[in-house]
C-alpha cells in the first residue's frame, strides 16, 4: 500500500506543478546554516537557526523525492551569530547587512537520487550580488520529514564582499569561505 502512494505521489507531481497546487514542504526550527572561515589570527564559525522559506515537493518521503521543482532558503545576517559581538560587527559590515538583510538561496530544481545524494541548483544572493550556484548534499526522511545536509565553498570577493581585516591590516580574514546547512523540512 505504502509503495503505491509514493508512486501515485511521483505520477501526480507533474500534473500538480503544472497546476500550481503542489504541496510545500517548510523549514522546521532545527534547521541550521553557518558560515566557515580562516583569518591570519584563527579559523572562525558563524551560526544562525533563523533559516526560513519552503520546497515544493509532492511528498516527504525519499523514495519519491526525485525532483523538487523549485525551494527557496532565506537567512537574516543578523541572525548569524560568531559567538564574539567585534566580529559580529565586523561580519555585518562586511556583507552589507544595513543595505541587503537577507542571505537568499532560490533553487530552480533539487535533484534527490534513491541513495539520498542530493543536488541544488539555483540562484545565491549575497551582500546585494547574486550568482548561480550548485550544491551537492544529502537528503534522508526522518519521521515524516525531509533532512538535507551538505556545504558549499565560495569566495567573499565573487559576491562583491571584501574580507575584513583589521590592525593595520596584520589581521585579515581569508576570501574562501564554507557555507554549510543541515535543514529539516516537513508538510
Amino acid at each position: 500500500m505504502r509503495k503505491r502512494i509514493a508512486l501515485g505521489a511521483v505520477l501526480a507531481a507533474p500534473a500538480l506543478i503544472a497546476a500550481g497546487i503542489l504541496p510545500t514542504l517548510s523549514f522546521q526550527p532545527q534547521s541550521r546554516v553557518w558560515v566557515e572561515g580562516t583569518s591570519t589570527v584563527r579559523g572562525y564559525r558563524c551560526e544562525s537557526t533563523s533559516v526560513t522559506g519552503s520546497a515544493q515537493a509532492a511528498t516527504a518521503e525519499l523514495a519519491a523525492l526525485a525532483s523538487v521543482p523549485r525551494a527557496e532558503v532565506s537567512i537574516p545576517v543578523a541572525s548569524l551569530d560568531c559567538r564574539n559581538g567585534t566580529m559580529n560587527g565586523h561580519m555585518r559590515r562586511a556583507l552589507k547587512a544595513d543595505e541587503n538583510p537577507t542571505i537568499r538561496l532560490r533553487a530552480r530544481g533539487v535533484q534527490v537520487s534513491p541513495t539520498g545524494a542530493a543536488k541544488i541548483s539555483g540562484d545565491l544572493t549575497i551582500a546585494g550580488q547574486t550568482r548561480p550556484v550548485t550544491i551537492d548534499g544529502t537528503a534522508a526522511s526522518e519521521e515524516g520529514k525531509v533532512r538535507v545536509r551538505g556545504s558549499k565553498r565560495l569566495v567573499m570577493t565573487d559576491f562583491g564582499v571584501q574580507p575584513p581585516t583589521l590592525m593595520m591590516g596584520t589581521m585579515k580574514v581569508a576570501a574562501p569561505v564554507t557555507i554549510g546547512f543541515d535543514v529539516v523540512l516537513k508538510p
